[in-house]
C-alpha cells in the first residue's frame, strides 16, 4: 500500500494528488473488510472499530463536513466516504456547467435530480437515495 510515496504530503494539493493516499485501493479493502465481516456474522464494532477522528479524518479528505451522514457500520461508513468522489470537484464541476451541487454525499446506487424551472432555469436539485447499508453496528 505504502510503495510509491514516502513523503509528507502536499496539502495545498487535491486529494492523492501525489499518489500517497491510494483511495481506491483503501475503498476497495474496506468494503472487502465489510463484506467479510457481514458474511461471518462478525460485524462487531469491538472487532472492527474506527475511531471518530479517522472517520472525521477521511470526509475531510473527501471534502465533507464532519458532521455528514454515512449509514452502516464504522467499517461501512470508510468504503462510503471513500467511494465518494471527492466533493470539491464534484462542486467545481457543478458550477462550470450551472448546476447547483448538494453537500449531501451520492451514496451507491443513488441519484441526484436537478429540476428545471420555467424557462429552462434551474430551480433545485434533489438528492434521490437508494443505498441500503449492508451491516448493522453493533458494539458489545
Amino acid at each position: 500500500m505504502h510503495r510509491g510515496f514516502n513523503a509528507r504530503p502536499d496539502l495545498s494539493l487535491p486529494v492523492d494528488a501525489q499518489g500517497g493516499e491510494k483511495l481506491a485501493s483503501m475503498e476497495r479493502l474496506y468494503s472487502i473488510l465489510t463484506d467479510d465481516a457481514v458474511e461471518r456474522g462478525l460485524m462487531r464494532d469491538d472487532f472492527y472499530f474506527l475511531t471518530d477522528e479517522l472517520l472525521t479524518s477521511f470526509k475531510r479528505m473527501q471534502g465533507y463536513d464532519s458532521t455528514t451522514y454515512f449509514p452502516g457500520s464504522r467499517i461501512e461508513q470508510a468504503y462510503l466516504i471513500l467511494a465518494e468522489g471527492e466533493a470539491g470537484a464534484r462542486r467545481a464541476l457543478a458550477a462550470a456547467n450551472g448546476i447547483p451541487m448538494t453537500d449531501q454525499p451520492l451514496l451507491p446506487g443513488g441519484l441526484y435530480l436537478v429540476v428545471a424551472g420555467e424557462g429552462g432555469e434551474t430551480q433545485k436539485g434533489i438528492v434521490i437515495q437508494t443505498y441500503m447499508p449492508r451491516s448493522k453496528s453493533s458494539s458489545v
